[in-house]
């Protein structure tokens, strides 16, 4: 999934929000551009098993969210709090979501910064 801006519409700013986000003891941070909606207490409508994974689906409207754990792990009992992501191929839009079990502030820091602490993987 692309998590930067295309670089015509990068040029025209000079910092980007990230969302932060707790799941499992671990920090996951997110531009703020990626974020569809946050979902707190979420319920799952159905669980599919997807590649041999037991998947909780989280039902939105016309959208069935699968709830994917960031760090490759079963999610066994729901979080407090659904991260909806959006992602796209080409003209394919779908939806995803993270478990959070605390939700912190955004913060701003220049496109340059994302990029090194991507890099580094800070």
């Amino acid at each position: 999934m692309a998590t930067t801006i295309p670089t015509e519409i990068e040029t025209l700013f000079d910092n980007i929000v990230i969302e932060q986000f707790w799941w499992d003891g671990v920090l996951v941070k997110m531009p703020f551009h990626c974020i569809y909606a946050k979902v707190p207490n979420p319920v799952a409508d159905d669980w599919k098993e997807i590649n041999g994974v037991k998947v909780p689906i989280i039902k939105m409207e016309k959208y069935h969210i699968p709830l994917w754990d960031p760090l490759h792990k079963r999610v066994f009992k729901m979080p407090k709090y659904a991260i909806v992501i959006s992602h796209h191929k080409g003209n394919d839009f779908g939806l995803y979501a993270y478990p959070a079990d605390h939700i912190d502030e955004p913060v701003v820091m220049s496109y340059q910064q994302w990029k090194r602490d991507q890099k580094n993987g800070v």
